[in-house]
């Protein structure tokens, strides 16, 4: 039996969720926009789950929407809210940890006008505040914060982000995906102005996007004349893998503090033993626990997956929506890594099933493949 160490890129999903898309797929088959019983039974368990992502997230049931993914809700959130700013508005704050579906949107944006301003990162990913707190100004369109980076955990202090943007009038969107269920997240009293996360890394379905957007602030529609969500996403609802997704929230939420003291005790049990040469990335005091970016001494990192896959263990080289694009150097290097010591930079990421013997058998396989890949061969 495989052991998964790679829930950063998805999670297992629960038997909860499970049993929840089946029984709203035979229950709630109908389209929400139907004006027929069907249709009305659909559109009822939508609002119950907009009701309860609204829970979770501390914020207003009106303010959520869903999606087909978080990719999808990240660059429909920033582009509506883009939408809605003053047309002289024309500077985007960020770093370059952020996901790639937030990187290629900034990538475009910057085609069509746009500045986009890339606040440098210290060797833990910790964004530099000074150097934040000096760019933003009237002229700032948007800033965008990611709260945990998916390669090294490092986590980023958003709330006093948004703080900081409010002064100016400047809205934040900030990527949540890698944050909750796993850390305490209150969006509400933390004031942004939309938030993005995703079914499948806390034990739902895949296709399944959560975006919330403050209905206090403006925005406009990217799809002229959609009528589905307000004019947020076009299409008819899923509202089997909406349920289902709420479902894994529902447990993830509950669970959260007891995931995060077992994610701490791997890590810490990680560390006591990693092989020698081996470093952690990231500030150990600060980051999630979820996540372990692991710099190897003298082995690339795809070498080492394919090891550990021969192993029967899953780990990653990094962000899987990126693979073969080279997210994971992106930050490293944004990080001050060099070139050659980010290749040899692999993740592993924990679920509640993880145990110490995980660990050790992965430890195992790595101490087995640096002795057998000397420097000289």
């Amino acid at each position: 039996m495989m052991i998964y160490l790679d829930s950063a890129a998805t999670a297992p999903m629960r038997k909860e969720a499970v049993a929840a898309y089946a029984e709203a797929a035979e229950k709630a088959f109908g389209n929400t926009q139907s004006l027929h019983d069907a249709g009305s039974a659909a559109a009822d368990y939508f609002v119950s789950c907009r009701k309860l992502w609204a829970e979770f997230l501390n914020v207003r049931p009106d303010g959520i929407y869903f999606t087909g993914n978080a990719s999808e809700a990240n660059q429909l959130a920033i582009r509506s809210l883009l939408n809605g700013r003053p047309t002289a508005c024309r500077q985007i704050i960020s770093t370059k940890l952020e996901h790639a579906s937030v990187l290629s949107v900034l990538h475009e944006l910057e085609k069509n006008g746009y500045t986009i301003d890339y606040i440098d990162v210290d060797r833990f990913g910790q964004v530099d505040m000074t150097a934040f707190e000096q760019a933003v100004d009237e002229e700032t369109a948007l800033v965008i914060m990611q709260l945990v980076n998916s390669e090294m955990g490092a986590v980023q202090p958003v709330k006093e982000c948004t703080q900081i943007a409010k002064r100016f009038g400047v809205p934040l969107h900030s990527d949540i995906v890698q944050g909750f269920g796993k850390l305490p997240v209150d969006i509400g009293s933390w004031g942004v102005a939309s938030a993005v996360c995703s079914a499948h890394k806390i034990g739902g379905p895949k296709g399944v996007g959560i975006a919330y957007l403050d209905p206090s602030i403006h925005w406009q529609s990217v799809y002229e004349g959609t009528t589905h969500q307000n004019g947020f996403r076009a299409g008819t609802i899923d509202v089997p893998g909406i349920v289902s997704a709420t479902i894994a929230a529902k447990h993830a939420v509950i669970e959260q503090p007891q995931s995060y003291d077992h994610a701490r005790s791997l890590q810490d049990y990680l560390l006591e033993h990693l092989p020698d040469g081996v470093i952690a990335t990231g500030d150990i005091a600060t980051k999630s626990p979820f996540i372990q970016g692991l710099i190897l001494p003298h082995v690339e990192g795809q070498w080492m997956m394919l090891d550990c896959n021969r192993a029967q263990i899953a780990i990653s080289t990094g962000t899987a929506c990126k693979i073969g694009y080279g997210e994971a150097m992106s930050a490293m290097l944004a990080m001050g890594t060099e070139p050659d010591t980010a290749r040899k930079f692999v993740r592993i990421s924990f679920h509640q099933a993880i145990s110490t013997r995980d660990i050790d058998e992965f430890i195992r396989v790595v101490e087995k493949s640096l002795a057998e890949f000397t420097p000289s061969s």
